[in-house]
């Protein structure tokens, strides 16, 4: 039988779907100051927020007589057209889910409305009376999950998170938390740049860049990490759409890899946080407890690409293949003693198309630069060796890193000394990575990881990281340099680990694969022949 459930069963799944911990009773209160127009919000934990939560802000403020509706469900002044949302909060569910949750005290006072209304209400309980009150909103819950096992420090861990992460989209709000009457977090509204030391550490935050342009209705700024800093998950991006904090779209997350394609290795990710101002139509959020999961127009993932694309040529951190440079018509023959090469073209935006003579050669691109950019390091590791530091670098080791502190890898890249327990300083280190002070402690880190693991390997990764990627599109000019490069080095015909950089493909073999007669040229004429049955293998690659 279908029966309409009782109120009291409709206020439990309405606390369920709303608040599953204290973190979420702070998240809804703290959205309903920020769309009240809050500037400062105090937040106050007893108990882990348990015992006692207070939240109170400055803001606009809730009339006297609207106070006892104020808890009801479904009752806001926020939701127009679910289609056109505009604010955090829309649902008008926080108040009423926190009623079912803990015993509640609600005092509020426009700014011109003479006096303030305190809303005290515990179960199906409401008295309202009038009081003096300063303007804004206080919001106290007491006994909050009564009767559940909850742990404290967990709850204010959560909090703590929570409005670390809000400071990223709204940096410009004074907030205190207070937890057991002791300041926990102090942030003035002092900007982006303040919250951003607080959410990731002062270390951390010095290694990202500005973003700040607008592309049509798509408006975006926040601070990104550059190649020297990257995780292999995306858990320190964070993103908004209009101030709320959001999980990132696929499609959006794609497009800010693509922009980084060539500077973070693949299934890497920067740190930092995005925030996107983007009208109604460009964007669709699912109306879930979370309110989390947001639909974004391609228009955005193109304009995100190409702001992020921007701020990387503006900081100087896009990498280039080198400036090509004309063939004298008549040239000496190449170090490792193979032809030179004319390009030809791109296939796949991935493989070079060259000739050289009666042959055709088939590069790949990704591969050639992995072998110009190692010989290259070792060049320079062999002629400059090891230079001081500006300032040394402090690397913190595991238990299982210090037992391995004198690999040979590493002492064959760095200088360095024991400098207390767990810990060591680097004090010289190539040239060429002086240019990523923050990229040393990790390639000291996997010299020592790497037993047995000789320099070529390492240097060999560290190669691949800046070398140009399979689908990336050159123009001819590049493409003449690379394979210039490619011939100047020793042993162009493998890549650092071993692969292949090219394969080539003799003018017989075409003739044969074709049916043309035997000893035909190109010109000549060519007499057709039965095509055999069984296509040949390919040929593999040729060495010089």
């Amino acid at each position: 039988m279908i029966r309409p459930l009782p109120e009291e069963l409709r206020g439990l799944l309405a606390r369920g779907e709303v608040l599953l911990s204290v973190r979420d009773a702070v998240r809804e209160l703290l959205e309903n100051a920020l769309d009240a127009g809050a500037r400062r919000v105090r937040v106050e934990l007893w108990g882990g927020g348990l015992e006692r939560l207070v939240v109170e802000d400055d803001g606009a403020g809730i009339p006297l007589e609207e106070l006892p509706l104020a808890v009801e469900p479904f009752a806001t002044s926020k939701l127009q057209d679910p289609e056109r949302i505009a604010t955090l909060g829309f649902r008008g569910q926080a108040l009423y889910a926190l009623r079912q949750a803990a015993i509640l005290r609600l005092r509020s006072r426009p700014r011109r409305q003479v006096g303030g209304g305190l809303l005290l209400v515990q179960g199906e309980r409401l008295e309202l009376r009038e009081v003096p009150a300063p303007p804004g909103t206080r919001v106290e819950a007491v006994g909050l999950f009564r009767g559940e096992e909850r742990d404290p420090a967990r709850e204010v861990r959560g909090v703590l998170e929570l409005l670390r992460r809000y400071l990223l989209h709204h940096p410009s709000l004074s907030l205190a938390l207070f937890v057991e009457g002791e300041a926990r977090l102090l942030f003035p509204g002092a900007g982006l740049w303040e919250a951003a030391r607080l959410a990731f550490g002062r270390v951390l935050s010095e290694r990202l860049f500005p973003l700040e342009e607008a592309l049509g209705e798509v408006g975006l700024w926040g601070l990104l990490s550059g190649p020297q800093v990257s995780r292999t998950r995306p858990d320190l991006l964070f993103l908004a759409v209009n101030g709320r904090p959001v999980a990132w779209p696929e499609g959006l997350l794609k497009a800010l890899r693509r922009a980084y394609r060539e500077l973070l290795p693949e299934g890497h990710f920067p740190v930092g946080a995005v925030n996107l101002a983007l009208p109604p139509r460009l964007f669709r959020l699912r109306l879930d407890a979370r309110k989390e999961e947001v639909a974004v127009a391609k228009e955005v993932e193109e304009a995100l690409e190409e702001v992020v694309r921007g701020a990387f040529r503006r900081q100087g951190l896009a990498r280039s293949l080198p400036e090509p440079s004309p063939l004298p018509p008549l040239s000496p023959p190449t170090p490792s003693g193979l032809p030179r090469l004319r390009y030809l073209g791109q296939f796949r935006d991935s493989y070079l198309l060259a000739e050289a003579g009666d042959a055709l050669y088939l590069v790949d691109q990704h591969a050639a630069h992995e072998r110009v950019i190692y010989e290259e390091f070792r060049r320079r590791l062999r002629e400059e060796g090891l230079k001081p530091l500006p300032y040394p670098v402090l690397v913190e080791l595991s238990p299982e890193e210090e037992a391995l502190w004198q690999g040979e890898a590493a002492s064959a890249l760095f200088a360095y000394e024991p400098f207390g327990p767990g810990r060591v300083r680097l004090l010289s280190a190539p040239a060429f990575l002086h240019p990523y002070p923050f990229l040393l402690p990790q390639v000291y880190l996997e010299a020592l990881k790497g037993e047995g693991r000789s320099l070529t390997e390492l240097l060999g990764r560290l190669a691949c990281l800046p070398a140009v990627k399979a689908g990336h599109p050159l123009s001819g000019a590049q493409g003449q340099a690379l394979l210039d490069a490619l011939l100047a080095c020793e042993t162009p015909w493998v890549c650092p680990h071993g692969r292949p950089t090219f394969l080539v493909l003799k003018e017989e073999e075409l003739i044969r694969r074709f049916g043309r007669r035997s000893g035909a040229r190109v010109g000549e004429e060519a007499r057709p022949r039965r095509q055999e049955d069984s296509f040949p293998e390919a040929p593999g690659p040729q060495r010089g």
